[in-house]
């Protein structure tokens, strides 16, 4: 049995636990948000990072696209500004694990980026065509690599292949003239 003194501490204690309880609740309710907010902004650095599938893509969103594209290239590669020709040979692992092994800035007339692909991993022709429904830049077909192009919104992005037509091993971008 209780004594009074109990039940009256227990009473005077409830309404300090609740609140407590409430806090608690605040603060983890606080913690979640602040997270998602953090996460949602390492999402977006991630989503400007450069990768085979965005660079065929970026671009043909339009001149916009285009100019990110050449700002992610430009800060993977440590290039400060597009004022002069920049050709740079230094491999880099992108994203998506794919590697360029040249990366080419044309700055103003002919403006232009050219990136070479390395051949592992392979970044499947298959896929290119069906992100950017490119077509063949030529009407004769010859054997060995092939050229597409992909126009869209003021933007050209071409792609060639790897001899055995299964990779891509060049893309190009530049604006449609």
């Amino acid at each position: 049995m209780r004594s009074t003194t109990d039940t009256c501490r227990t009473e005077s204690e409830a309404p300090q636990v609740a609140s407590q309880r409430q806090t608690a609740i605040w603060s983890i309710a606080s913690l979640l948000v602040l997270s998602s907010a953090f996460g949602c902004a390492s999402t977006v650095e991630a989503d400007e990072a450069p990768t085979i599938e965005r660079l065929l893509t970026t671009p043909l969103t339009g001149i916009e696209g285009r100019n990110r594209t050449r700002s992610a290239m430009m800060k993977l590669y440590g290039i400060a500004g597009a004022d002069s020709k920049r050709i740079d040979n230094q491999p880099k692992t992108l994203q998506d694990r794919h590697v360029l092994s040249m990366f080419w800035l044309e700055p103003a007339a002919p403006d232009f980026m050219s990136m070479a692909v390395a051949a592992e991993p392979c970044f499947q022709t298959e896929r290119a065509l069906q992100i950017t429904q490119a077509k063949p830049h030529t009407q004769e077909r010859t054997p060995g690599p092939q050229t597409y192009d992909a126009t869209r919104n003021g933007v050209m992005v071409s792609f060639s292949t790897t001899s055995d037509e299964k990779c891509v091993s060049y893309i190009h971008i530049e604006p449609d003239r």
